[in-house]
């Protein structure tokens, strides 16, 4: 049995999660580039694109493509926070809602 106060917490927790991956996406696919290439004894920067071969590949391009995906973060971060600010305003109504539809003790 689900009522709509239900499908409206459902909504709102999944989008503070799509949010949180919006916002933090970026950096946590730079940092798991980073982890590769610490796994496989490569070197990684921002300077140029350095050979990584796994077996018999060069995935050096492949990392540096994503290590580079952190500088995103100068734009995710501010749209984040923003979108957070509208998600609480969005929350702090419907909990407003929800308080005044319930009937007091």
């Amino acid at each position: 049995m689900t009522g709509r106060g239900s499908g409206a917490a459902r909504w709102l927790w999944l989008s503070l999660l799509g949010l949180f991956l919006f916002t933090a996406g970026p950096i946590l696919i730079a940092l798991t580039a980073g982890l590769v290439a610490v796994m496989l004894g490569c070197q990684l920067d921002e300077g140029n694109i350095h050979a990584c071969p796994l077996l018999g590949i060069d995935l050096g391009a492949a990392l540096y493509f994503f290590g580079m995906f952190g500088w995103f973060t100068l734009m995710t971060i501010p749209l984040g926070g923003i979108g957070f600010l509208v998600w609480l305003a969005f929350a702090a109504v419907l909990l407003v809602r929800r308080l005044r539809r319930s009937e007091p003790a």
